[in-house]
């Protein structure tokens, strides 16, 4: 096992050299029709996968390595190459939730830049219903990733302006929390600030009533809050709304 380990670890260590020569040859702008060191560095994370194979833990961590592959090529532009992967990540077992969330977003990202909200907006939704099932004694160590799906599932909601009648009954009531028909003030959820709730809130009424005037204040007061995938989201948002 330890010279599986250290194959494997090798193997690694080769694979992130030759995806930071691919990166330094892409940047000098000397690109080769053929991606050796691409190439070579997917190959060599191949061979790290299979240098687990037949270990007690085979499945996790291969997709340790695939999520990481992916993560790589996300970070490379490398979009197509990056949703292959991560369409062929390993089915993670239950008693591993945490590496099963870390796919599920790692996913997200892909389809958020590949422009796949619908596909975004589902994997979101899978990673909440993930969460419900775990146990309520540790659920709590999920919270920011709640508040992740949250937000980025309401601007994705109202991205794609799907209809009630097509609206699956979970997906209705993430966006009835913030309408104002709601009398609400406070979050009516643990992991979402009142603040946050009441930017939400804004964001849905301006959505609800046409109002535009109002979009570019709300979005400064949301941007101090949300990660760089989300500005990103609520500058798509914005821009279906003016």
């Amino acid at each position: 096992m330890d010279h599986n380990c250290e194959q494997a670890l090798a193997h690694q260590k080769a694979a992130r050299q030759f995806f930071s020569e691919f990166k330094k040859t892409e940047s000098s702008g000397l690109i080769s029709p053929y991606n050796e060191n691409l190439q070579a560095g997917l190959s060599e994370m191949r061979h790290a996968e299979d240098s687990w194979q037949g270990n007690l833990f085979e499945n996790v961590l291969k997709t340790s390595i695939r999520l990481e592959t992916a993560e790589t090529l996300v970070g490379l532009g490398k979009l197509d190459d990056a949703a292959f992967i991560g369409s062929s990540l390993i089915d993670v077992p239950h008693e591993c939730p945490t590496l099963k969330l870390a796919i599920l977003e790692q996913i997200t990202s892909i389809q958020i830049l590949s422009e796949d909200y619908e596909g975004a907006l589902l994997t979101f939704t899978e990673i909440a219903n993930t969460i419900s099932c775990i146990d309520n004694d540790t659920i709590g160590i999920y919270n920011d990733i709640l508040f992740r799906c949250e937000i980025s599932r309401v601007f994705l909601l109202l991205i794609l302006k799907p209809t009630r009648q097509k609206m699956p009954s979970d997906l209705a009531s993430v966006l009835e929390k913030y309408m104002w028909i709601n009398g609400n003030f406070d979050s009516p959820v643990p992991y979402i600030s009142d603040i946050m709730f009441r930017l939400l809130r804004s964001l849905v009424k301006a959505y609800q009533l046409g109002e535009t005037t109002c979009l570019g204040t709300i979005e400064s007061d949301f941007t101090p809050h949300l990660t760089s995938e989300q500005r990103h989201l609520l500058a798509v948002l914005i821009n279906t709304l003016t």
